[in-house]
């Protein structure tokens, strides 16, 4: 069982760092949306200010194309890292799936260790019946062969 063991612990080894990348990847999509919410909130600010401003109105228009340049990138980068967490996922499930088979060959084969134990055990114990059986026939002849109500004719022993 060394061999299937050691396969097994690969596996999940193999399966805790394919989840890893996507803890990793679930981080970085939190983080590009939380820069996008910062740009959106600076961008109402800004809003605001400039309402209240004629010189700060005049640049909004600039600092509002700039920052919804900036919140594209980022949201584009945000559906890369969506797509790399999907594939991520395809990942983990097959790691899985591979796990999965080799402790259902290590179970199976347990199972069969434990059956082939099981029929040595009944093995032994029929054996084991089977000499008692014989033991006691033969105690039971030895005692009929000197005790009164012996059957046999007196001639006949030897």
């Amino acid at each position: 069982m060394r061999g299937i063991d050691g396969l097994i612990r690969l596996s999940k080894w193999t399966l805790d760092e394919k989840r890893r990348v996507i803890v990793d990847l679930e981080v970085l999509r939190s983080g590009l949306e939380r820069q996008i919410q910062a740009l959106d909130e600076e961008l109402e600010r800004e809003r605001k200010f400039a309402a209240t401003s004629m010189e700060a109105g005049y640049s909004f228009a600039n600092y509002r194309r700039v920052n919804r340049e900036r919140v594209d990138r980022l949201m584009a980068s945000r559906e890369e890292v969506i797509a790399k967490i999907a594939i991520a996922q395809d990942d983990v499930n097959e790691a899985f799936r591979e796990l999965k088979k080799y402790e259902l060959v290590k179970e199976t084969r347990l199972a069969a260790a434990a059956r082939e134990q099981a029929k040595r055990e009944q093995a032994e114990l029929d054996e084991a019946g089977l000499q008692g059986f014989l033991r006691q026939q033969q105690s039971d002849a030895n005692q009929n062969n000197g005790q009164p109500g012996n059957t046999e004719p007196a001639g006949s022993r030897r």
